[in-house]
This record gives C-alpha cells, sequence and structure tokens, in this order.
C-alpha cells in the first residue's frame, strides 16, 4: 500500500505540519480538520519512506510532524527513532487507534512531543498542535487516568511529591507542565516571567533526575502524579 506525505503550510501562523499516514480517508479527514481551522493549510504529497526524507530536506521550516504509529511494512516507533535521531528539534505527535499507557510511555521516551488519539475530538487535535508548536508536551487525559488506576509494582513503589523537595512555587509550575503547557503559557498562567519558569523547570528537572520536559512527563506519568480537578493539589497513590 502507499503511503502519502501532506505537508501543510499556512500562510497565517505560519505553522508548516508533516503528516504521515497511509490510509486515504485518515489524511483527507486531517486534511479537512487543520483546512476548516485557522491554520489555512495547503497540502504536498509524497508517496514512499524516501519522500519524507526528500520533503523534510526540501521543506527545512517544517514545525511539527504528524506521524501515524502504525505504518503497512513500517514501524511508526522505530520511523520515530530515526526522526528523533536525524531531526531532534522537529516536534512529532503520534497518532494511534491506541492510546494504552505503555504505548503513550514508549513514544514519549523515544522523543514524541505529543500523542494525538484519532478517537480525539477535532478541536483537540488543532488544539494540540498549537500547544506542541509553542513548545508543548501533549498527552491524552484517558491515557493519564489509565496510569494513575494501574496497581503499582511491588518492587516499585509510587513516590510522593513531598519525597521530591519542591517549593511551593515549583509545584505550581509543575502543576501547568503536567498539562503538557509551554515555558510562555506557564508564565502567563501563574504571572511569573518566562526566563523565572524556566529556573523552576530545571529545578523540578533535577528533583525528578531527568534531562527534558518529555523526560519528567514520563517519569510524572510513570509515578501516577496528578493534579485534583477541584483544588489543583499534587497527589500520588500510595
Amino acid at each position: 500500500m502507499i503511503k502519502f506525505i501532506l505537508i501543510c503550510s499556512t500562510t497565517g501562523s505560519t505553522v508548516k505540519l508533516l503528516i504521515v499516514d497511509d490510509h486515504g480517508l485518515v489524511r483527507e479527514g486531517l486534511k479537512a480538520i487543520v483546512g476548516q481551522s485557522d491554520l489555512q493549510a495547503q497540502c504536498l504529497e509524497a508517496w514512499d519512506e524516501a519522500s519524507i526524507w526528500q520533503q523534510l530536506t526540501q521543506h527545512a521550516d517544517i514545525d511539527l510532524v504528524l506521524l501515524d504509529i502504525q505504518l503497512p511494512g513500517l514501524s511508526g516507533m522505530e520511523l520515530l527513532k530515526r526522526m528523533v535521531k536525524e531531526r531532534a528539534q522537529l516536534p512529532i505527535i503520534m497518532l494511534s487507534a491506541d492510546h494504552d499507557s505503555d504505548t503513550v510511555s514508549q513514544a514519549l521516551q523515544l522523543g514524541a512531543s505529543g500523542f494525538m488519539p484519532k478517537s480525539s475530538l477535532n478541536q483537540v487535535l488543532i488544539s494540540a498542535i498549537r500547544l506542541v508548536v509553542a513548545g508543548g508536551v501533549y498527552i491524552p487525559p484517558e491515557a493519564l487516568l489509565k496510569s494513575a488506576a494501574k496497581p503499582q509494582a511491588v518492587l516499585k513503589p509510587a513516590v510522593s511529591l513531598d519525597s521530591l523537595g519542591l517549593t511551593n512555587r515549583q509545584v505550581d509550575v509543575l502543576r501547568l507542565l503536567l498539562k503538557g503547557m509551554s515555558n510562555k503559557l506557564i508564565s502567563r498562567q501563574i504571572d511569573l516571567a518566562e526566563a523565572t519558569v524556566k529556573i523552576h523547570i530545571r529545578g523540578i528537572l533535577r528533583a525528578l533526575n531527568v534531562t527534558t520536559r518529555t523526560e519528567a512527563l514520563v517519569k510524572l506519568t510513570e509515578m501516577g502524579v496528578r493534579f485534583s480537578d477541584n483544588d489543583d493539589a499534587a497527589t500520588s497513590p500510595h
């Protein structure tokens, strides 16, 4: 089966999307969703793996890749690994019909900047695109809930937030980081300078013993850390 790659160039926001999927209906659906939003996409097509790299080379200003996790004769996860290796700064959102927490965690650990279930609403996709392009990380809420609901392994007990030694302000930043917000959005939300937010995030990364935001989100998901909808208090199962 022929694989198609659609490169969507927008005029208003100047965002460029690389959409990878082997199903015509999915491609047309994604084009329609993006086209009906204010992204105003214009799309180009390619038909094999070589064309993916050709388009990435010819369009060095691509801002985001939407990558199907299952491609005929080609593992989306393996392709993700290669793309991250070759284009480390290029954000990638994985598209999948499956959104169990293990699959989501694997994608994030391999370097994805987001994970989008194909059952998601149109506006959720558009919001996730904006979030990731702005520097955030998108994790589907249902994956976080499933991870939090999983029984903890006997040899790997959950770690409480208290044990991380975070300040109150770092917890505020962590709450928004867990929602996948970018530094700019976090700074606006809690009225802090973006440079100060970056300092707090560096402290959070050190406390979690990780080096990137994505690794932090993966670790927090594995820990089962989440925030109450009522009071935004951070909790972790015991």
